[in-house]
């Protein structure tokens, strides 16, 4: 039962990661999917001036507006690629829907996305999720508190593919 299951999340995180250089690809963008472990991100995005951007593809197909995402981009800046050239694309294939959304978020904003819920007090685990309809941890009754996503502005985010800062081939 177990291999049906890591089955099934490799094939999510595949079209997830499909999709997006499929949706970047239609809008001009030059990408590289890079396989394996060698960089830590998922797609490669440049332009012709030589500017690029590293984006890290996580997909949901069980849960809404929620990601699983590894510890270490609760502290971004310890990553050795410029801040300002990583993203985190959310994707959101649950409840079955034909179009699935993309988050293009910077990695700072996930960041400040974390820190809001947990309140900066982390559990004891290699993983946390982000949760956009959520609002932060022993809050949660609590009104006039705003939820991740609002916190966040998540719908700035949805299908913004401009916020990578990289210029989309025209010719």
């Amino acid at each position: 039962m177990s291999k049906v299951t890591n089955e099934r999340k490799n094939l999510s995180r595949l079209a997830g990661e499909f999709l997006v250089a499929s949706r970047l690809t239609q809008r001009g963008y030059m990408v590289a999917l890079q396989w394996g472990t060698t960089i830590g991100y998922d797609i490669l995005v440049f332009d012709k001036a030589g500017n690029s951007a590293f984006l890290e593809i996580k997909t949901s197909a069980t849960y809404a507006r929620r990601w699983v995402l590894q510890s270490k981009y609760a502290t971004p800046e310890q990553d050795k690629i410029a801040l300002n050239r990583r993203f985190i694309c959310c994707v959101d294939m649950a409840d079955g829907k034909a179009v699935p959304d993309v988050y293009v978020f910077p990695a700072k904003v996930v960041a400040d996305g974390l820190h809001y819920f947990f309140s900066s007090k982390f559990p004891n685990s290699t993983s946390y999720h982000l949760s956009l309809d959520f609002k932060p941890q022993h809050k949660t009754k609590e009104e006039g508190i705003l939820t991740v996503g609002q916190f966040i502005n998540d719908r700035a985010y949805l299908e913004n593919f401009a916020a990578i800062g990289i210029e989309p081939v025209t010719e």
